[in-house]
């Protein structure tokens, strides 16, 4: 993205790279968060599963139903990769002024990594799965307005319910679960740094590149 190897890079072509990566990530994986969203919703099994989801979303709101809270998403995801490749390094380098095992100090560099890119994003998954839930209960009342295919692009619901979450619950509220979130993803972040080195040096070995 910057014209530089990554190991010339500094944190912050690294994290904005990062960041930018995610786009077609969370394009892939909205579809998937909606549906996901609605059958952990759905206490009084109106669903036979993830394809019967689908189709009711698809009935009630089009294609862009699948893509309800993406403007959210898209800055979840942001935040954390960019979060994280921001940060491995720094970690990495105080890592290694106590553990010489590079495994080790792959490991616990990406978890703390990966736990600061929670430090980024958390309020962000809370407001934007408290969108996606009104839009998705939205679709089961027959007056509800359908929305433009445009909308999942709007970034303003997403800004106001963090806007209102704070006015209402403060900091707490926009952080509620941080701390099994950061185990979550502290893991996510030390199985990426430990496989991401392990494997382009694999990757690039098979193909004779340095």
């Amino acid at each position: 993205m910057y014209g530089r190897e990554v190991a010339k890079g500094n944190p912050f072509t690294k994290g904005t790279a990062g960041a930018a990566s995610t786009l077609p990530e969370v394009i892939a994986i909205s579809p998937l968060e909606n549906i996901k969203l609605a059958a952990q919703l759905d206490k009084e099994g109106r669903f036979k599963g993830s394809a019967d989801i689908a189709r009711h979303i698809m009935k009630t709101r089009g294609f862009s139903g699948l893509m309800t809270g993406y403007a959210g998403m898209q800055v979840r995801q942001c935040l954390w990769t960019g979060g994280f490749f921001m940060s491995l390094d720094a970690y990495k380098g105080v890592v290694k002024m106590g553990i010489d095992n590079p495994l080790a100090g792959d490991v616990i560099s990406g978890f703390f990594a990966g736990a600061t890119g929670v430090a980024f994003n958390c309020w962000t998954d809370v407001c934007r799965s408290i969108v996606q839930k009104e839009a998705l209960a939205a679709t089961f009342n027959p007056e509800s307005v359908r929305p433009s295919a445009l909308a999942p692009l709007n970034p303003g619901p997403f800004f106001s319910q963090a806007a209102t979450l704070m006015s209402t619950r403060g900091l707490s509220g926009m952080y509620a679960g941080v701390g099994p979130k950061m185990v979550h993803l502290g893991g996510s972040g030390a199985i990426l740094a430990v496989l991401m080195p392990r494997f382009q040096a694999s990757w690039f070995g098979m193909n004779g590149l340095e």
